[in-house]
């Protein structure tokens, strides 16, 4: 980890409010002394997740992921633990430096390589004198120098084998490069896979960059776009077209506005609306559902405005509605998609459709309408019983509402429009309770013991006086780490002992493990002791099988002797604390 202080690490930690920062990302509702949300590391539809402004620190119940403020922002945003530092640290208002983070996976650290040095030449290619004509184009678009910078955008130029000669004298391997779809191996030798392109950058959630989609500006290929076709790295279904650069943003907007194709994020992104993502096609997969459903915010669908993106829009929403996500809808009347919309229309009526966008439950009932003839009794019939059909897993206000609707609006009898709706009888549910996977006796202890000696310094003390000895050496070595913060520190809480054990790769899963196994609201001397008294007795009982075995198998009679006495006294020990 890159060095920052202790002193500044726990000043920035000090300074931020959990409550505060995890509300940024999650909404939260206070119950009883601790707030209670949604919690985004498992399929959570019921709030488990509990965040104490007390102690400050958050665990969920059901996935045992627990931590700090530092821990929370880490997983939630999957980046660096130095990187959710800063990121809280400008939140609270701290400055603080660290310098340009590498994103990168060791297990694909040359790909990355490679795709990043393809991309700084495609970069390279749009600033020199061959790409003046692709820079006007994209001048002309609207594409401003800041919106090439910040997209990467590129030019590959109109040479076949440019790309290939740069990378493999660099000795990329040919057969790599092919794989990360660059270029097209033909026996020994490679042929670049884009030509003559306009090059936009795709990247994975981390940000790194994973493929391109390459565009015609000069119109002289049939194929207006091509893309990167899968690869190890590279999975089109994965990933979200602007996710890296947006993330924030739609956190800080509370929704995420998501397009078609990646032009019509790139001219909404450089209109200033900057929580903007594109599907890069008019369908959706499970895992883009799970990347959307984890940002924790309403959904607008801006979808292309014909037939194809209204069906789009239909299933699309849909998949995101089964995951409970807030879907609302935007349809662009008069023009094709939201980059014609912008261009012909402008930024300002472009935003005042976002603020009239409609539900999505609104948008289905619109679509059932469309092309149909509702004057014609057959097909009002059949409109009437497709939302009929709609509202079977509607709520029974919704089903109301909308049924009093129909009847005004076509003159017909509620109550016979009633009779057709089963409205569901309202039942409390309750949330059966997820049983945990049982740990052995000993660990469970011992993970209780651990917990409360990194709350409070005094459960040191009385552990050195009533134990002192835990039987593996992980376990030995976090209570070493606890005395020292201790002698330092000359007090522990667990908030900070979370960011100070972070620097030791060998323990912070441990301590981890125990922050979200552990549900301890106040901390009790008298448990503590129940505890150390459980592991006593069960030490004792694994040293008499150890003296029993020695005496089966001991040859001296002196040592053996010993042993039976040893072996006595611990029968009376255990004996004397069962009665």
């Amino acid at each position: 980890m890159q060095a920052i202080s202790e002193e500044k690490i726990n000043e920035i930690r000090n300074s931020a409010d959990i409550v505060s920062i995890i509300s940024d990302y999650i909404p939260l509702k206070m119950q009883g002394r601790n707030y209670f949300g949604v919690c985004p590391f498992h399929d959570d539809h019921n709030p488990s997740m509990s965040v104490s402004k007390e102690r400050q620190l958050f665990k969920c119940f059901v996935c045992n992921k627990g931590g700090n403020v530092f821990t929370f922002v880490k997983d939630y945003e999957n980046i660096s633990y130095i990187e959710a530092v800063k990121r809280v640290a400008d939140k609270v208002g701290i400055p603080l430096e660290i310098g340009n983070i590498k994103k990168e996976s060791s297990k694909f650290k040359l790909e990355y390589e490679i795709m990043d040095y393809a991309t700084k030449i495609f970069q390279n290619n749009l600033n020199s004198k061959e790409g003046i004509k692709a820079k006007e184009y994209l001048l002309n678009r609207g594409i401003t120098d800041k919106i090439i910078k910040d997209f990467r955008i590129g030019l590959a130029l109109d040479d076949n084998t440019y790309l290939y000669n740069v990378l493999t004298k660099k000795n990329y391997d040919i057969n790599l490069l092919d794989e990360l779809g660059l270029i097209t191996k033909d026996g020994i030798k490679g042929y670049d896979k884009f030509q003559n392109r306009i090059m936009f950058p795709l990247t994975d959630l981390q940000g790194n960059t994973v493929g391109y989609t390459g565009r015609i500006y000069n119109g002289e290929d049939s194929a207006k776009y091509i893309n990167t076709k899968e690869t190890k790295i590279y999975k089109k279904g994965n990933t979200l077209f602007n996710y890296y650069n947006a993330k924030n943003y739609i956190r800080s907007e509370k929704c995420a506005i998501l397009v078609e194709g990646n032009m019509d994020a790139i001219r909404v992104y450089s209109s200033g609306i900057y929580n903007v993502l594109a599907l890069m096609g008019t369908s959706i997969t499970k895992e883009q559902v799970d990347i959307l459903k984890k940002l924790r915010v309403p959904i607008i669908l801006m979808l292309d405005n014909d037939n194809a993106g209204a069906l789009a829009t239909m299933n699309v929403g849909s998949e995101l509605e089964k995951e409970n996500v807030v879907v609302k809808v935007v349809r662009l009347e008069g023009a094709k998609d939201p980059d014609e919309y912008i261009i012909k229309y402008g930024i300002d009526k472009f935003k005042n459709t976002i603020a009239n966008s409609i539900n999505y439950f609104d948008y289905k009932l619109k679509y059932l309408k469309e092309n149909k003839n509702l004057n014609n009794t057959e097909e009002l019939v059949l409109y009437i019983k497709s939302v009929i059909k709609l509202l079977d897993k509607e709520d029974n206000l919704t089903k109301e509402i909308t049924l009093k609707k129909l009847s005004e609006e076509y003159n017909i009898d509620y109550d016979t429009l009633k009779k057709e709706v089963n409205f569901k009888e309202q039942v409390e549910v309750k949330v059966k309770p997820v049983m945990k996977k049982n740990k052995n006796k000993y660990q469970e202890c011992v993970n209780f013991i651990l917990y409360y000696m990194m709350s409070d310094s005094k459960y040191i003390k009385i552990y050195n006086k009533r134990l002192g000895y835990l039987k593996n050496k992980e376990e030995r070595d976090l209570v070493t780490e606890i005395e020292y913060y201790i002698d330092k520190h000359g007090k522990i809480n667990m908030a900070d002992f979370l960011s100070y054990i972070e620097n030791y790769d060998n323990l912070k899963e441990m301590v981890n493990n125990i922050c979200g196994s552990v549900n301890v609201e106040d901390l009790d001397e008298n448990i503590f002791m129940d505890y150390i008294n459980v592991i006593i007795d069960i030490l004792d009982k694994e040293e008499l099988i150890n003296i029993k075995n020695k005496i089966h198998n001991g040859l001296d009679i002196n040592e053996q002797m010993k042993n039976i006495k040893q072996q006595i006294e611990i029968k009376k020990k255990i004996i004397k604390k069962e009665v």
